[in-house]
């Protein structure tokens, strides 16, 4: 089994290479799913999440605003710190026992840890190692624009406040740049399983 670590900021496609990642047949173990399934009604995380921003991030039906608290937390490296500190180890956790079970049942494949959050959060060495999914800037806003409506401020407010390209691409085996056609990054993710696959 090996286990790769998959990143990239907003509007850089990772969520594509992905899904393409597990119609190749990989393992996808979703961090951003298992993040959201731990701030669900009720759970713990929600009450300390409640406790630390205050009410007005719980709605009424006690879910999570997930909008509004991302307003907040994609402006404030703070209040993202203190975000990542209450949710960010019951995600290892969680990430954890997953891939334990995995390894009892002797999968003999690539596993991929999808982190939009990966450095950030320091979960890189969970992985064997680790991919970045890259794009040019005004590709990743067009993108953003588009399936968000976010505008061109909030967008960038939020690629700001993350980790900065340059250092995740220290942190990075593989780069992966996703500014030109799907076609292309097929081609270019086709080329790594097969690395991967030959070192078994």
């Amino acid at each position: 089994m090996k286990t790769i670590g998959l990143t990239g900021g907003i509007g850089t496609g990772k969520t594509t290479v992905s899904e393409y990642l597990k119609e190749k047949g990989c393992v996808i173990i979703d961090a951003d799913k298992i993040s959201k399934e731990m701030t669900e009604k009720g759970s713990p995380a929600l009450e300390e999440i409640k406790k630390s921003f205050g009410g007005k991030y719980i709605s009424k039906e006690g879910t999570l605003e997930r909008k509004l608290l991302g307003d907040l937390v994609f402006n404030d490296p703070e209040a993202l710190e203190k975000l990542h500190a209450i949710i960010t180890k019951k995600v290892e956790e969680k990430i954890d026992l997953i891939l334990k079970q995995l390894k009892k049942q002797a999968i003999d494949d690539i596993v991929v840890i999808d982190a939009p959050l990966l450095f950030e959060c320091g979960m890189e060495s969970v992985a064997d190692e680790n991919w970045l999914i890259t794009a040019d800037m005004q590709v990743r806003i067009d993108r953003v624009k588009k399936r968000d409506g976010l505008s061109e401020k909030q967008i960038l407010d939020r690629i700001n406040n993350q980790m900065s390209e340059d250092e995740k691409r220290g942190k990075s085996r593989c780069i992966i740049d996703n500014s030109g056609t799907v076609e292309d990054l097929y081609r270019h993710i086709d080329k790594i399983i097969e690395r991967i696959r030959d070192e078994f």
